[in-house]
């Protein structure tokens, strides 16, 4: 199979990358000009940096291709037009391009998010039927890529993937708790009973790779996550125990938090630079549930998630210990 991965020198686009060199697929990897190729290294990938801007380019680069995984976006932008100018917009012309290959276009299997339902309502966990409520502008600009492939479902067969936040090797967001616990203390904004669907990267790129393997999926939508019950409190703690600490767990006040967020917003616009922790991603933060129902994808997928929180906080602690990231 020849398969396309937009975004493929990143987090998840790495590991989905090797896993599909692995079985013995062709593989093209797109990533914008300039992007680290550093966990492709010795891999056997044809590599294009033509970024997400030209269709005549990203039509070229998809020629031949069965599959298109679209996983190229932005999760911290500088101003909120960022997020829709690629995440929104880079999808549409990822769609024109696959397309442009009339009678062959190839399946795109859309990584959208688990931002694009919002938070949970009324006690109901998300599924691929929530009526959607997105309380972010990075939730929005994930939520209308996915319009696009509805749009343009009579031309391209297309599969949308949503994840909750996704957690491994190479992830670079989660990080600094697990720094922080290293050295006896964790911080979180609002209670740590906060409950949230996780899944492990290697789950995820189970789910892509079913995905594109399912005639099934063709013009459906999933959630996919590990189905264990997780509260912070709870992830923080197996943090802790991988790493041999039991972290004193202290919790911000959702309004300092507020005016941290406005400050750092203030610093990031003067550097030129995205705010990592922004008013939006407190309002995201300091919901009371993230939980979604994966058994759409368990059903027609045979999606099976091998990595509990143990498990998958345990590799990740040693991978970033081997890599002296902590």
């Amino acid at each position: 199979m020849r398969a396309v991965v937009t975004g493929g020198a990143g987090f998840i686009g790495s590991h989905l990358i090797e896993a599909l060199v692995q079985r013995g697929d062709e593989v093209v990897c797109v990533e914008r000009p300039g992007a680290s190729r550093r966990w492709l290294d010795g891999l056997d990938v044809c590599y294009r940096d033509s970024g997400l801007e030209d269709v005549a380019q990203l039509a070229a680069a998809l020629a031949g291709a069965n599959v298109v995984f679209h996983l190229a976006g932005l999760t911290e932008a500088r101003a909120p037009q960022d997020f829709y100018a690629v995440n929104t917009e880079g999808t549409e012309r990822v769609f024109r391009a696959a397309a442009a290959h009339r009678g062959g276009a190839p399946r795109v299997v859309l990584m959208s998010s688990l931002a694009a339902l919002g938070p949970c309502r009324n006690g109901d966990r998300l599924s691929p039927d929530t009526v959607p409520y997105p309380i972010s502008h990075y939730g929005h600009s994930k939520l209308l890529a996915e319009a696009v492939a509805h749009a343009f479902a009579d031309r391209v067969p297309a599969t949308i993937i949503r994840p909750p936040s996704v957690y491994g090797p190479r992830e670079r967001g989660v990080l600094t708790l697990f720094r922080l616990v290293r050295r006896g203390i964790a911080l979180s904004v609002g209670s740590w009973d906060r409950e949230v669907s996780l899944i492990h990267v290697g789950d995820v790129v189970h789910g892509l790779l079913a995905a594109a393997d399912s005639d099934r999926a063709v013009n459906r939508t999933y959630c996919i996550a590990h189905p264990e019950r997780v509260t912070w409190r709870g992830f923080a703690r197996a943090v802790g125990q991988a790493l041999g600490r039991a972290p004193l767990l202290v919790s911000v006040p959702p309004a300092v938090a507020w005016v941290i967020a406005v400050a750092a917003e203030g610093g990031a616009r003067l550097r030129g630079a995205a705010a990592i922790l922004n008013r939006e991603r407190v309002r995201e933060l300091v919901q009371e549930r993230w939980v979604c129902d994966p058994s759409r994808a368990r059903a027609e997928l045979g999606f099976c998630p091998q990595y509990p929180v143990a498990r998958g906080v345990a590799e990740t602690a040693a991978w970033y210990r081997e890599a002296r990231w902590i």
